[in-house]
């Protein structure tokens, strides 16, 4: 007879079922990095009570606060403390990795749907910085980095090729109505010309960042951008391509683009585009990617930052 207080045979194996069953679900948790949503969930929650709110602007807060992620090739990563590690054999798994930064900080800010900072009498151009990337040096590994460049025009190329995860319209019409990149970046250089969005270097950090005009300031993100040999315009777009309930639907709107960097003999650069919101009577600069701390990121005049670091 087994003493009181032993455990049997059949005790011991179901309490090493039960630990080993433990252990494989908190393995399933953190693969599945559920407290990164959780917080991008908060977030979008904290969007919508304060856009809701009826109460002033500046009584309710926001619980944002940018993600750090790390695209390698190697498995190295240097400048980032504890970042998300992504490894990547390919130019695409890049591309996908960037426009799902993309389409998450679209949707964490109530996809242009919500004014959550409310009518102010200054003219304020309120940015978010979602995600900050690190593309470590080892990209130049893939055949089409080699140079260390990444190019921006291929990845919007691949916004209006490629659709929203378990969705059937694409990252550009989610994120800008249209699959027409052509028509808006034309639209950067006044007169049709050529443009481009530029380009992503290895080494370097980048933000994935969107931002909100208060009601009183409808063209200041134009006007904003236009410092130094930083300058910009207001265009009129008419998309094409338009996805019912998603993003903005109309006939035209009143659009733009900022941080387009003139010299002379030089193609400009777009910095980013913005558009009018659904609903709101607040533009958008939609989610975009420039360097961290650069220039070009202040050309955007980001009078203040809503995500915590």
């Amino acid at each position: 007879m087994n003493k009181k207080g032993e455990l049997t045979t059949q005790q011991i194996v179901l309490l090493v079922i039960l630990i080993t069953s433990f252990v494989v679900i908190l393995f399933l948790l953190f693969r599945l990095n559920l407290g990164e949503e959780t917080a991008k969930e908060l977030c979008r929650n904290s969007v919508i009570t304060k856009g809701k709110s009826i109460f002033p602007a500046n009584t309710v807060q926001l619980n944002c606060y940018r993600t750090y992620k790390c695209i390698t090739q190697d498995g190295s990563c240097e400048g980032l403390n504890n970042p998300e590690v992504v490894n990547v054999e390919n130019i695409n798994q890049i591309y996908g990795e960037v426009a799902k930064e993309m389409a998450d900080c679209w949707w964490m800010f109530g996809e242009g749907n919500v004014d959550y900072i409310g009518t102010g009498f200054a003219k304020n151009n309120y940015c978010s910085i979602c995600s900050q990337i690190a593309f470590d040096d080892s990209l130049k590994n893939i055949n089409e980095i080699q140079s260390g460049k990444i190019s921006k025009d291929e990845l919007y190329n691949y916004l209006t090729k490629n659709n929203v995860s378990g969705e059937d319209y694409t990252y550009s019409q989610y994120l800008f109505g249209t699959n027409n990149i052509e028509q808006l970046k034309q639209a950067s250089a006044g007169k049709g010309g050529p443009s481009t969005f530029g380009t992503i270097e290895t080494g370097k950090q980048f933000f994935v960042v969107m931002g909100i005009t208060n009601q009183v300031s409808t063209a200041y993100w134009i006007a904003g951008a236009a410092v130094g040999t930083v300058a910009g315009a207001i265009v009129a777009i008419t998309p094409v391509g338009w996805v019912a309930g998603v993003g903005i639907v109309g006939t035209s709107i009143i659009g733009g683009v900022v941080g387009a960097t003139y010299t002379e003999g030089a193609i400009p650069i777009i910095s980013g585009i913005v558009l009018k919101g659904k609903g709101v009577e607040n533009n958008f600069l939609r989610p975009t990617v420039v360097e961290a701390e650069s220039d070009r990121f202040k050309a955007l005049n980001c009078q203040e930052i809503l995500t915590y670091s």
